[in-house]
């Protein structure tokens, strides 16, 4: 009898001591899955996404995508406003470009398509003018055009940097960029925070079993059945909420304990890293060259810039078109004659692809965005800072922590039901 009371208080003491490894499981295992319904599903699962879109969580869906990808538009706004509003004064960023050497980047580009378009051009709207050329005439009009387009090159790009408050809208492109690669988004956000998030994680553990051992006593006086969920909910519960508090709280390094300790969010303590993190990720993959180049010249909204070359392109062929003779707009008649210059300029636009893969690199070089994003971020005040990346936790932040809450209740009665039965 002695030995199997002997047993029964061993395997008691087993059960209790299950308890706060238990409560370390559902605080690791909660801020996991908390993480996790941050970012994913990429795209809505379930039913009743209408309402969700709509009025978020509620009664009448059943189903979850992520509180990033679900609200990108939102979130990129948050964190890209902080860049674009504080680092970046686009009006100097482009002012650093040199015009001329545009030009002499696209001098190999421009030197095989130039002859083409010509060509093209002049058969379409003016053959009997062309043919009629000798060769060497036609020759020395192409020729002419290779070298007069880099000046023509270097005024577009020059009229662009004046006016590129009126042309680019970088929020904008930013944002509409986000929101259209939802992956990329999740990516940066989770690169900017990773050392927070593996601490999330981790802490769940630590913070979990010291709230189980609590949880032990109080179960150990008061035996009711009620204890461990609600001891599990309160677990789960507090750990997410302490893991949250601790990455941005204080923003500012603050003294405890009379001086002994210093005090600051791990996220605003990791500022440098974050910042080399962050910023290159925007600069390399969000706001690259050639996404610049594209917003200028291939985009829905790059009509201001296409006006542009426009404007230095027809003013060209006038010149062309006078030094053939006073009577070629008359004799090509005056809408063809209109239509060719629109041509040309399509013909131009044809060939950007080619061209903004050429301007690229020395675009990367000239405009500094990675330097200027990264020191930028790195002199923030600790509470603007803060702004990069918080909008990701702070969004939705009370769900995160309810499902540490509700998964610890499930827990608890699991404990209840099989561990205490």
């Amino acid at each position: 009898m002695g030995g199997e009371t002997e047993i029964e208080r061993m395997e008691d003491l087993a059960r209790y001591l299950l308890i706060p490894v238990g409560a370390a499981f559902i605080g690791y295992g909660t801020n996991v899955l908390a993480l996790k319904m941050t970012f994913y599903p990429i795209d809505y699962i379930g039913f009743g996404e209408g309402y969700f879109r709509k009025y978020g969580i509620g009664p009448w869906h059943l189903g979850w995508q992520g509180i990033v990808p679900s609200k990108a538009a939102k979130m990129a706004k948050m964190s890209i406003s902080l860049l674009t509003r504080e680092l970046i004064d686009v009006r100097e960023v482009f002012s650093r470009i040199d015009p001329e050497q545009v030009a002499l980047e696209l001098e190999p580009v421009l030197l095989r398509t130039l002859g083409t378009i010509v060509e093209e051009v002049a058969h379409v709207y003016a053959p009997d003018v062309w043919s009629s050329l000798p060769i060497y005439v036609r020759e020395e009009v192409t020729q002419r055009v290779k070298e007069d387009t880099p000046t023509i090159i270097a005024a577009v790009i020059s009229d662009i940097r004046a006016n590129i408050h009126d042309i680019i809208d970088l929020e904008d492109m930013v944002v509409t960029h986000m929101v259209q690669d939802k992956e990329l988004l999740n990516s940066v956000f989770m690169r900017a925070g990773e050392k927070e998030m593996r601490f999330i994680e981790q802490s769940g553990i630590y913070f979990g079993f010291l709230l189980g051992i609590l949880q032990a006593a109080i179960f150990a006086v008061w035996r009711s059945w009620l204890i461990l969920p609600i001891a599990g909910f309160i677990s789960g519960y507090v750990t997410n909420w302490i893991a949250l508090k601790l990455i941005f709280e204080p923003a500012e390094p603050t003294k405890v304990c009379g001086g002994a300790f210093e005090l600051q969010g791990l996220f605003l303590r990791h500022q440098p890293e974050v910042a080399e993190a962050f910023g290159t990720a925007v600069a390399c993959e969000i706001m690259s060259s050639e996404q610049l180049l594209k917003q200028l010249f291939l985009s829905p909204t790059s009509d201001k810039a296409i006006q542009i070359v426009h404007f230095h392109f027809g003013r060209a062929i006038d010149k062309y078109a006078g030094s053939l003779g006073p009577l070629l707009p008359l004799a090509i008649g005056g809408e063809d004659y209109a239509a060719m210059k629109r041509k040309v300029v399509e013909l131009y636009v044809r060939e950007l692809p080619l061209q903004i893969k050429a301007m690229a690199p020395y675009f990367t070089e000239a405009l500094q965005l990675e330097r200027t994003l990264v020191d930028g971020l790195k002199a923030l005040p600790p509470k603007d800072f803060e702004g990069v990346l918080h909008p990701v936790f702070k969004e939705d932040e009370w769900l995160l922590i309810l499902v540490g809450g509700i998964l610890g209740f499930a827990v608890g009665v699991f404990q209840v039901m099989v561990v205490f039965k």
